[in-house]
């Protein structure tokens, strides 16, 4: 078996076809899908059974619900193939995605990163493509903390013995959840593939964690981006990503904004800038971003928080 496919499944009676649909489309018919049924208290189980029923390379497995993380965890124990891939059950891969994955699998990569499509209410809306055919794990570490590249564990394949051991986990910690565990995979591969299509498409729903405000999750934001701090920090390469370590902290202080302003007085706002507010560190991410960031800080976040209030204004 090549490729093992995971996808946690809660409440996604509205989605789940769609999602399987599009795996049983593909052109590569080396592959399982793992489903794991986290707990839903709607039709998503009879639906699962359903398919399983009709080809042998899904398989449903159900726990208690425990959150996406914990689903994903159950599913790694569970795959057979070399390579494992994450798929959002509102989402959907490309009908050649998994044959485009199969045909990079001759450079025996730790990982292969793909682009993607963003997709709202049926329609493409921005389309992100991989511009590298190969990296070092520790060149694209640095474009990850820095932003260049995405920190989703989603549109990625990764070969299985990266999961070996126990990943490091943070607790209770749902926004920011991937960049902890992605990160942690990097910084164990040696080879990074890229594929220039985009393969992956995100479905983007209004209600979905990542556009809820929440002062609890712009704290978890801050919260992952400590622990990483922490988990690089005991990496023999530390010294060479001090700066794009910052340039990540930086960067999940300005995505906390969008959750709630927690407030220039909050303990982990102000250990992060303490410690990350840098020069160098400002440079190396996009400058939209880093004009956000020293507006915030040089304002305190005033004029800031009028500007949204007149961007969120409806006309009757």
């Amino acid at each position: 078996m090549k490729i093992s496919i995971i996808i946690p499944c809660y409440n996604v009676e509205e989605h789940i076809f769609f999602c399987l649909s599009s795996l049983l489309k593909q052109t590569f018919g080396d592959w399982e899908a793992i489903l794991v049924n986290d707990g839903s208290k709607d039709n998503t189980l009879t639906l699962l059974n359903g398919f399983a029923s009709k080809d042998s390379r899904i398989k449903v497995y159900t726990q208690t619900n425990q959150g996406t993380a914990v689903a994903r965890e159950q599913g790694i124990k569970k795959a057979v193939g070399e390579y494992i891939t994450f798929l959002d059950a509102d989402d959907t891969l490309a009908s050649h995605a998994l044959q485009l994955v199969a045909d990079k699998l001759k450079y025996d990569p730790d990982i292969i990163v793909s682009g993607f499509n963003l997709i709202k209410e049926g329609r493409i809306i921005k389309t992100k493509r991989i511009q590298f055919d190969k990296l070092e794990s520790i060149s694209y570490l640095k474009g990850v903390l820095c932003g260049k590249y995405g920190w989703e564990l989603c549109g990625k394949v990764y070969k299985k013995e990266l999961f070996a051991g126990l990943l490091q986990a943070p607790q209770r910690i749902r926004i920011g959840e991937d960049a902890v565990v992605f990160i942690q995979l990097v910084a164990r591969s040696e080879r990074i593939v890229g594929c220039h299509c985009p393969l992956y498409n995100y479905i983007q729903l209004s209600q979905s964690a990542s556009h809820i405000r929440s002062s609890k999750y712009a704290e978890e934001t801050l919260l992952a981006a400590f622990f990483i701090v922490n988990y690089l920090r005991q990496q023999s390469f530390y010294y060479q990503i001090k700066t794009e370590i910052s340039a990540m902290c930086l960067l999940f202080y300005s995505n906390s904004t969008f959750k709630a302003n927690l407030g220039w007085k909050h303990q982990l706002v102000r250990s992060l800038f303490m410690s990350h507010f840098k020069l160098k560190a400002l440079w190396k991410i996009p400058k939209m971003k880093a004009f956000y960031i020293i507006l915030l800080y040089t304002t305190k976040g005033r004029i800031v928080n009028i500007i949204k209030k007149m961007l969120s204004f409806r006309q009757p």
